[in-house]
């Protein structure tokens, strides 16, 4: 079997959280296809037009378009839309297997808490003096707890997408709803004969 293309789209409930996932998922499909048997090419994720935050029809109807020219589909929900993807997927029973969920137990904000190294590369003036707690998960605010590590800027997302080029992975691994996102991830891609 020759090489195949490996095509992936990502809807996420905002702008800033694409700034965080996209090099995120970059990074993991790299160290996953060290993996594969034969080796795929792919060239980067691609940000749907719709965020997941619009109502749930908005949402099938991007996903509808978008499983029309990609392998796989992620949806991004925080804690409080966590039934959306199901209902999505309910809409695509022939293909919801294609249908990836990437749901943080709060907030995608919490997993840019999950490497104190790179925060401290993120804010480098920033004084090092404040403690991550040990399940970046139970933190009840981490926007807030975020916005502090980062030195309290106002501008603070503005470095989203380095936190996305540099968290590591393997402490994010440690994080219980980052787990099940690469294994359902890697589930789908096994199905489809990636890995």
């Amino acid at each position: 079997m020759g090489r195949r293309y490996l095509s992936l789209a990502l809807l996420t409930e905002g702008a800033s959280d694409q700034w965080f996932l996209v090099p995120l998922v970059d990074r993991l499909i790299a160290e996953l296809a060290l993996e594969a048997p034969v080796g795929f090419d792919y060239s980067g994720v691609v940000a749907g037009e719709c965020f997941t935050v619009a109502h749930r029809d908005l949402v099938a109807r991007e996903v509808t378009d978008l499983l029309r020219y990609f392998d796989i589909v992620m949806v991004h929900h925080d804690h409080n839309e966590r039934g959306k993807v199901d209902a999505v997927r309910e809409w695509f029973p022939d293909d919801a297997h294609r249908i990836v969920a990437l749901v943080p137990v709060r907030e995608t904000e919490a997993w840019m808490l999950a490497d104190p190294e790179a925060l401290s590369e993120a804010a480098p003036t920033r004084d090092a003096a404040w403690e991550l707690p040990y399940d970046v998960e139970k933190v009840a605010d981490p926007k807030a707890v975020l916005k502090a590590a980062l030195g309290g800027r106002r501008d603070a997302e503005r470095d989203f997408g380095r936190l996305g080029q540099t968290v590591a992975l393997d402490a994010l691994s440690k994080v219980p709803a980052y787990r099940r996102w690469t294994t359902e991830l890697r589930g789908a891609m096994e199905r489809l004969r990636f890995l």
